[in-house]
């Protein structure tokens, strides 16, 4: 899950969550309930994503760094 497009789905599912559990809120707020958890683990999914990317990111950038250090 760390394509970037894997995590602008996520966070477009999760904003359709949280929609639809403001909406529903009134009349069942068990369902609102549920409906914002499975938003919250999502956010929590698509942040570890995206905090992971960027550690693999980095670790790419230090890796081509030496190289680039050790060729000169």
């Amino acid at each position: 899950m760390s394509d970037p497009l894997d995590v602008h789905r996520i966070m477009e599912h999760c904003m359709l969550n949280i929609k639809g559990a403001g909406e529903v809120m009134a009349r069942d707020m068990r369902d609102a309930a549920m409906r914002l958890g499975a938003a919250q683990m999502m956010l929590a999914s698509a942040s570890h994503a995206v905090h992971q990317h960027a550690d693999v990111q980095a670790q790419a950038q230090l890796d081509s760094g030496a190289e680039a250090g050790g060729e000169d």
